[in-house]
């Protein structure tokens, strides 16, 4: 057999990546949709180009959201590497984002002409990707957990100071922080390890592991004072009653892992997404699910979720085909 031509010796690999440019074309993988209160949408992606791996957010107005276009998807905030998640800080015009180098940046609107955002302060101590960030109080506390199996909270008044790490919170990433409702202090962390983990910001240590699964935690919501949804691995949505977490309730079986949940307090309806197309809405009602809404909603995983507080019965999803849709759930 002669040896081709095309094959390239592994010690001269570098010289054809050398010659290699960005392309002409970005595809823009949407990861996360929030929404204000006052209407203003935050929507983060990951855009793969030849060698690079970009990426960047945009922040439009809720009546501006017709004019989304994934063929000519405009960056507010350009990044240098990837984003998986992100949140508005008080105002529709400052923003924090999770970074896969492992920093937590703020940026935000200036007064200008040109209206441009611009990167306030950014904090690289995660050891791994900033997967998640939660609120806890929108004036002052934040807190993030990442790759590195790391949970952080952090004051952005004062600097960006880290006022609590617990390092090796989890043995594996973790993937989903839920706050408590009306709170400042508590919340819960998920991991692949399988643990959800009860917190208090004003302790060094977890409060309990409030549920040891048999799988992965993908995703995570606290939707009442002592209630908690979560998704896992197997695509098993279970609701956990923190005064007797030793006995999950299974409320619905998926075929494919559960990526994120959103509840909207209003209504009682939790939207559910998987690593597929498929959207599906449930109502709540004596922890059972009665399924009100579901359709193929994006050409590619389906990343984003999130209601709509200006309109009770819309919810706002972003996938990876690069499309930012709007559903109203009757």
């Amino acid at each position: 057999m002669e040896p081709s031509n095309r094959l390239i010796p592994p010690h001269l690999n570098a010289e054809t990546y050398r010659m290699e440019t960005s392309g002409t074309y970005t595809h823009a993988y949407l990861d996360f949709v929030r929404v204000h209160k006052d209407g203003h949408i935050l929507v983060g992606c990951s855009e793969l180009t030849g060698r690079y791996w970009n990426g960047g957010a945009c922040i439009l107005p809720n009546d501006k959201e017709s004019d989304f276009q994934k063929t000519n998807f405009k960056r507010d905030i350009n990044l240098a590497s990837t984003t998986a998640d992100g949140c508005f800080s008080g105002s529709s015009d400052k923003v924090i984002l999770c970074e896969d180098t492992g920093a937590i940046s703020i940026w935000s609107k200036s007064e200008d002409a040109w209206s441009t955002w611009k990167e306030d302060l950014s904090v690289a101590e995660h050891d791994g990707p900033a997967l998640v960030i939660e609120c806890l109080d929108s004036d002052r506390l934040y807190v993030s957990a990442g790759g590195d199996g790391n949970v952080k909270v952090w004051d952005i008044r004062d600097n960006m100071i880290c006022l609590r790490n617990y390092n090796s919170a989890h043995s594996m990433q973790v993937n989903t922080i839920g706050v408590k409702p009306m709170s400042q202090k508590h919340f819960v962390t998920g991991s692949l390890d399988g643990f959800i983990s009860l917190w208090d910001e004003h302790t060094n240590k977890p409060v309990y592991d409030v549920v040891e699964n048999n799988c992965g935690i993908r995703c995570l919501l606290w939707i009442e004072e002592n209630k908690l949804i979560f998704g896992d691995e197997s695509g098993q949505l279970s609701l956990i009653d923190l005064r007797d977490s030793k006995h999950a309730i299974k409320l619905h079986e998926f075929p494919a892992p559960i990526h994120r949940i959103a509840f909207n307090p209003r209504s009682s309806n939790i939207a559910v997404c998987c690593d597929n197309q498929i959207l599906s809405v449930f109502h709540t009602d004596d922890d059972k699910l009665n399924l009100v809404y579901e359709r193929k909603a994006h050409q590619d995983c389906i990343r984003g979720l999130a209601w709509d507080e200006s309109e009770p019965n819309a919810l706002h999803t972003v996938g990876w085909d690069g499309e930012l849709k709007k559903h109203i759930v009757n």
